[in-house]
């Protein structure tokens, strides 16, 4: 707004960081879960921990598969005891509810690179298609 850019512009870029923003929390969520600590520099399960609803933890908890009663069992509840935490990660790391939140992380990231194709060519652009790319890539 602030550089004189159109309403359509302004609205476009509103909607791209509405979406680019989703994306990167639902990364965060899979790092919470799946990430090496000393790439990502962050201790999984600190969400699980904390009882903080990530988004794999939700698929999990909708799951009625019952080879996940154990996990959704775990999940249900903030986890305080470190053996309780490692088996709800390992869990977690095979059920399907990760693949589900790895492919809404790619549909916002794909959103918000339709969104980026309407701007204007510039460097501007390019960096707002590059953050998205990177927001996926975070998550391996």
């Amino acid at each position: 707004m602030f550089s004189g850019a159109s309403a359509e512009v302004v609205k476009t870029l509103t909607t791209y960081g509405e979406t680019i923003g989703v994306a990167f929390q639902v990364s965060d969520d899979l790092l919470d879960i799946d990430a090496d600590p000393d790439e990502s520099g962050k201790t999984p399960g600190t969400d699980l921990r904390e009882g903080v609803p990530t988004l794999p933890v939700l698929y999990a908890l909708q799951s009625s598969d019952p080879a996940e009663a154990r996990l959704r069992s775990l999940i249900s509840r903030p986890l305080t005891e470190d053996d309780e935490v490692a088996e709800a990660i390992e869990l977690l790391r095979k059920s399907p509810a990760m693949d589900a939140a790895r492919q809404t992380l790619r549909t916002y990231a794909d959103r918000s690179l339709s969104l980026v194709s309407s701007l204007p060519e510039g460097p501007a652009k390019t960096t707002l298609q590059s953050l998205a790319e990177v927001v996926v890539g975070r998550t391996g």
